[in-house]
């Protein structure tokens, strides 16, 4: 199975039709994430990442500038990861990734961090490395940077609405680098990541 990962500014007239596609194709399976209200692909506070598998648009996400920290010149979110359903096994999340650290380091960002619901136990377990994969074709994506450098923040938390999230974090310029958001949406909080 071959997968091509390609950044949507590279040729937004070709690729937007697709992206259309894909968010109809996201709502039938309930996802509402990337609805327009959420999501626009031409938006210059975000960059879009898609991953092919042949000609087929099967998943995306996107690193935007951190607005909801109020350090978008230093911190970068990444959100609105979608993966069709017929295509959950081929870990696109994680390739993805690895193309949005390297891209975030280029363009200096300092922080690059994603937000889980404190509920969702099997992603905040993956992402504090507390959970063994059975897939075997995930092994290979657990030497990454994303894999093997994200932190869990445990000074504070993320809320948007009524949905309290943990914040995972790499720093991407400097190991020791201090990052202290400051807006309504973070929740100055110590905890473990197991919060009931």
């Amino acid at each position: 199975m071959s997968l091509t990962v390609i950044r949507y500014s590279i040729d937004p007239d070709k690729y937007r039709p697709l992206i259309e596609e894909f968010r109809l194709r996201s709502y039938e399976e309930g996802n509402n994430s990337i609805s327009p209200k959420k999501y626009n692909p031409d938006n210059e506070n975000l960059e879009t990442w898609m991953v092919f598998k042949e000609d087929e648009l099967i998943s995306i996400s996107v690193a935007e500038r951190s607005h909801y920290t109020n350090d978008p010149d230093t911190a970068v979110r990444i959100c609105r990861y979608h993966i069709l359903k017929d295509h959950r096994f081929t870990h696109c999340g994680l390739i993805m990734a690895e193309h949005q650290i390297k891209w975030a380091r280029e363009n200096g960002y300092q922080i690059m961090y994603a937000t889980h619901d404190i509920t969702n136990k099997a992603i905040n377990s993956l992402y504090q490395r507390r959970r063994k994969m059975t897939v075997v074709s995930f092994n290979k994506y657990t030497t990454g940077e994303w894999y093997t450098k994200l932190q869990l923040e445990t000074k504070f938390l993320f809320k948007t609405g009524d949905m309290l999230q943990y914040v995972y974090s790499i720093r991407l310029q400097d190991d020791n680098y201090i990052w202290d958001p400051k807006s309504d949406h973070i929740i100055e909080r110590e905890h473990d990541g197991q919060i009931k």
